[in-house]
């Protein structure tokens, strides 16, 4: 079956854009696979993304409109800190949401991010936080390589 970001490709352009970083979408892909696998019912969606043209490059369900407000919201949070002089972000920031929801958005790069829907009450915070983002960090570091 064709991925779930099939219709998402990058265009030309794009690939030429996202070459610059040597950046290897199959094992995008494969991290997407492994978070899939260790969360099961638990990951509603996940979106990896090129942060300067919000192209989503791998995914699960993925949620172009929610890239996009994601993108936004991690600049606006970058600047908000810097202005006041808090440190920087660093690796992830989460979301405890309505509806047994949680958002992880994953800061990977300059280049990269990823945001995660889970339903919280199928996903344990602990597997996230000590399992799964730790090992999307490293595959999509890998990626990158």
């Amino acid at each position: 079956p064709a991925p779930d970001n099939a219709l998402l490709s990058p265009t030309p352009r794009e690939r030429n854009h996202l070459t610059m970083f040597n950046l290897d979408i199959g094992l995008l892909d494969k991290a997407v696979g492994n978070v899939k696998d260790s969360l099961k019912d638990g990951l509603i969606s996940l979106d990896i993304w090129d942060r300067e043209t919000g192209l989503g490059l791998a995914g699960h369900n993925p949620n172009p409109a929610a890239t996009a407000l994601f993108n936004k919201i991690t600049t606006d949070i970058a600047g908000i800190l810097r202005d006041s002089g808090f440190p920087g972000l660093s690796r992830y920031y989460l979301l405890d949401l309505k509806e047994n929801k949680t958002v992880v958005i994953g800061i990977h790069s300059d280049t990269l991010l990823s945001g995660s829907l889970l339903d919280s009450s199928k996903a344990s915070l602990g597997i996230v936080l000590g399992v799964v983002v730790p090992r999307l960090m490293s595959d999509v570091k890998a990626a990158l390589a």
